[in-house]
């Protein structure tokens, strides 16, 4: 009996090797798989990276010449906002010019009144004499 139970330990010592020994290569095996898997999408997420850096790069590429163009676009509205208010300055200061003038030519209209009545009445001193 001590023989039969000395070859069951050495089966089941040697089934226990065996059966270690698979699941060493099977743990082996997929460690190897999944490293491999996992360099995989380490390569293909620094891929995405890249082509997603590249996207940020046009997009903001794309926006500077927008910002550019609107910053063009408010100088040119901040230019016409000066000529308008220099135009709105000149036309006052044209609108009192005007005033001004037609004071002096109501003045003058009234001292022509005053000389054709002056006239007058030395014409007709004249035609008396």
């Amino acid at each position: 009996m001590a023989t039969y139970e000395r070859c069951a330990d050495i089966i089941i010592q040697l089934m226990t090797l065996f059966g270690m020994c698979a699941g060493g290569v099977a743990i082996w095996v997929n460690k190897g798989r999944d490293i491999e898997e996992l360099q995989n999408w380490k390569a293909g997420h620094e891929l995405l990276h890249k082509e997603r850096l590249v996207e940020v790069k046009a997009i903001e590429a794309r926006n500077e010449e927008r910002f550019r163009s609107l910053e063009s676009e408010v100088r040119k509205i901040d230019n016409l906002s000066y000529r308008l208010t220099v135009t709105e300055q000149t036309s006052s200061s044209t609108a009192g010019a005007i005033k001004d003038l037609q004071g002096l030519l109501s003045q003058q209209a009234g001292d022509l009144k005053v000389i054709k009545e002056i006239l007058q009445r030395v014409e007709g001193g004249q035609l008396r004499r």
